[in-house]
């Protein structure tokens, strides 16, 4: 019976279902990242980080000689502060600066920084290393060397400027001497009632050339006293540096919470990607949407029933578990199916090997029988036959037995030692060499047509699906198909190639049973154990069906074939 499955988003409960099933592997994974964490944080050598802070103020002579520039940006633009502040930085990390600080501490400074310090005129120098009394030393003299070294240039700056302002006088002394000379001698004409001011050109530009003189020689003054007072100016100690006694990486406690973030980050990412990578079938849900039948019945995890040296019949050995409870769920979820099309043969198949069919049909044999119908089993596996051994039978008479003619088919019927439970067993017998072909002839239609006739339900257990075809010619000679699956072993890419080869023989697909669920939230079983505190009426028929004349309950046959 197919469903039609919409593709639905993912939901919350389907994230934490992930996490839930990968529940170790993320716990692994976060403890592994904590262990790393912590060892690293023992096995570190520790380091200590000191730090000495420097106030950028404008230099006294600048002051001096540009009024306006009152701040590093010179007016106020926080783009400009932000400049100086960054070319500051620059000549800090220049070699001229490095060069003096290695000469000053008699080593090569290592592990130091530079970082200013938002909306402010201070520039913070760390300096990392092994010893903490160092790395304060060498914060201290970088600081100190940095201001030496920009004073000094700043003094020289203003020499400079002053060597080439005095040049400028002197050029100036050269004209204004021979003019002065010249006036001397020849003296300008007084000048004319009511005009006022030199008329002469002579004494024009010699006024000219004497305030340009002036204008320099004050300038010379006023970098004179820059120079003089220049240390009260410029970068500045803000801070010193002071021995540090924390290290900075022996943090156990930060770096185990970081170690903890981590791992569950990545604990939950492998957790995803081992879910993204495994296309074995889990829940209902995955059987349903990579097979498109109904489910007809989750079957809890049976100790050792993947043993093949085990047998677990659960049905009848405890009737009141968990399990049998599924196997009559099963079993009832037939008998409304069978409401309109009455079932009366049922095969039961899987994927591939392993999945636990031939478990699901002996212990659903075993539910029918005590719910009162006739049941024959058929074992119609002809490679590796296993369905004897849940009943404790022999194998040696069987299904092929009877299609080679070589017993009849009342003396090849096994009954079940089941406290007298209408069940029976036709075992395969000797394995042929051509099962596919056995299966496919018309004596083999003859025979498990004569098996209805003595049975309210046949069913018949046959190979894996995908691996061989003998499940596909039997498929045409029953009522329904029920394929089996096992949590956490089938994969969604054998079952959905399963359904499509079955699909192919127009077979009669019903639904699909999930084995091996493996806790009981998944399969739905909440209630106590003293829910089962029932007892099976004898002879009870399950489902509403009419009892045939015969006493089956069954739906008719146009033709029948005569029992051989």
């Amino acid at each position: 019976m197919p469903v039609d499955l919409e593709p639905r988003t993912l939901e919350l409960r389907d994230y934490l279902r992930v996490i839930r099933r990968f529940k170790w592997t993320i716990a692994l994974t976060v403890v592994l990242c904590v262990a790393a964490a912590l060892a690293l944080s023992f096995r570190e050598e520790p380091k200590y980080t000191a730090i000495s802070s420097l106030v950028i103020t404008p230099e006294l002579a600048e002051t001096l000689l540009n009024p306006s520039a009152g701040n590093p940006n010179g007016g106020g633009a926080p783009e400009n502060a932000a400049r100086v502040i960054a070319t500051e930085m620059q000549i800090m990390s220049s070699p001229p600066v490095v060069k003096a600080v290695t000469e000053e501490l008699g080593y090569s400074p290592e592990g130091v920084t530079f970082e200013s310090v938002p909306n402010t005129d201070i520039i913070h120098i760390s300096v990392t290393g092994t010893d903490p009394e160092r790395a304060a030393e060498t914060a201290n003299v970088y600081a100190e060397t940095y201001i030496d070294q920009s004073r000094e240039q700043d003094i020289d700056e203003a020499r400079a400027a002053i060597d080439q302002v005095q040049g400028e006088v002197l050029r100036l002394a050269e004209r204004i001497t021979p003019l002065e000379a010249d006036l001397g001698l020849n003296p300008p004409a007084p000048p004319e009632e009511g005009q006022r001011g030199p008329t002469d050109p002579r004494e024009i530009e010699l006024a000219r050339l004497e305030g340009q003189r002036n204008s320099y020689l004050l300038e010379v003054e006023q970098l004179q006293t820059a120079i003089t007072a220049t240390q009260q100016g410029g970068p500045d100690i803000f801070a010193e540096a002071s021995v540090p006694d924390d290290p900075i990486n022996k943090t156990p406690v930060r770096n185990g919470v970081a170690g903890l973030a981590l791992g569950i980050l990545l604990g939950v990412a492998l957790a995803f990607l081992r879910e993204y990578l495994d296309d074995s079938v889990k829940t209902k849900e995955d059987l349903e949407r990579a097979s498109g039948l109904t489910v007809v019945g989750l079957i809890p995890e049976l100790p050792d029933w993947k043993n093949r040296k085990a047998t677990p019949l659960v049905a009848m050995a405890q009737p009141r578990s968990h399990a049998s409870e599924a196997y009559r769920t099963v079993r009832t979820s037939l008998e409304f199916l069978g409401l309109d099309h009455p079932i009366t043969s049922v095969q039961v198949t899987s994927a591939l090997a392993a999945e636990g069919k031939t478990t699901t049909l002996s212990n659903l044999a075993t539910t029918f029988a005590k719910g009162g119908q006739r049941v024959i089993v058929l074992c119609c596996d002809l490679r590796r036959p296993r369905v004897h051994e849940f009943f404790g039978l022999d194998n040696r008479v069987g299904f092929t037995s009877i299609l080679l003619g070589e017993t009849p088919l009342s003396d090849a019927i096994q009954d079940v030692p089941a406290d007298g439970l209408p069940l029976r067993l036709v075992a395969s017998g000797p394995l042929p060499p051509n099962p596919a072909e056995l299966l496919s002839s018309n004596r083999a239609a003859s025979v498990i047509e004569a098996l209805h006739e003595r049975c309210d339900l046949l069913l018949i257990d046959s190979p894996p699906v995908v691996p061989v075809t003998d499940a596909l010619v039997l498929a045409g000679l029953v009522d329904a198909v029920l394929l089996v699956g096992d949590s956490g072993s089938t994969t969604k890419r054998s079952l959905g190639r399963a359904v499509e080869l079955l699909r192919q023989v127009d077979a009669p697909l019903v639904g699909a049973v999930l084995n091996g669920v493996g806790s009981r939230t998944e399969y739905g079983y909440e209630y106590g154990k003293e829910y089962y505190a029932y007892h099976a009426e004898p002879g009870r028929k399950r489902g509403g069906g009419r009892a045939a004349p015969n006493g089956r309950t069954r739906g008719s046959k146009k033709t029948r074939v005569p029992s051989p």
